[in-house]
């Protein structure tokens, strides 16, 4: 995608409860979620009105590969070769919100889990507009909202965190909450086990 128009953010709608069967993770906060089987699911939320977000995924394997997972760039793939990860596809409307689903595999160490701003936002940051990642794992919710209202406007991408896969199948999920650089498109990338943001390569049209 190209870099952001310009043009006046729209007025934020009241910013929605978290439902109490949901855990709201702080910034630099972690949380250990027991194995159930059943896929992971990943849903990026909002709360301002007519905004459009694109969920990407970064799965990182324990040999060291990396692949995006995403439908809003032609590098990116909607599911992983194995098929443990699934993109559910681009969404346009304001009522269809992008997720990405993941299933436990021996050969997945983590997935970093990232949300870019779509070019008619405009400018603005992630807090003024209410958004938010959930990772639900059968009855377990965790919500990663974007909390820092001294994040630069102008940063395109929001690093929510990570999923931890532990080779016993346990999962830890983990806030960083990191924001891009002022005006750049490079995605989010890994250096070693450590999700760095700006680094990956710099986002595609479709």
């Amino acid at each position: 995608m190209s870099l952001f128009k310009k043009d006046t953010p729209a007025t934020s709608a009241t910013q929605q409860p978290v439902p109490s069967s949901t855990m709201q993770l702080t910034k630099g906060g972690s949380m250990k979620l027991t194995k159930t089987g059943a896929p992971i699911k990943a849903v990026n939320g909002w709360t301002a009105q007519r905004k459009d977000y694109d969920l990407k995924g970064l799965i990182r394997y324990r040999d060291g590969r990396l692949l995006y997972i995403g439908a809003a760039n032609a590098d990116e793939s909607l599911r992983s070769l194995e098929g443990a990860v699934s993109h559910s596809g681009d969404s346009r409307s304001a009522d269809e919100l992008e997720t990405i689903s993941i299933r436990w595999n021996p050969q997945i160490a983590s997935v970093a889990l990232s949300s870019y701003s779509a070019l008619e936002n405009g400018a603005g940051s992630f807090k003024e507009y209410g958004v938010y990642v959930e990772i639900q794992n059968g009855s377990q919710v965790v919500r990663i909202s974007a909390a820092d209202a001294s994040a630069n406007r102008n940063s395109y991408t929001l690093c929510f965190g990570e999923i931890i896969f532990e080779n016993d199948g346990s999962l830890t999920v983990v806030n960083h909450e990191l924001y891009s650089a002022a005006n750049s498109e490079n995605r989010v990338g890994y250096q070693g086990d450590r999700v760095v943001m700006d680094i990956g390569p710099r986002g595609q049209n479709k």
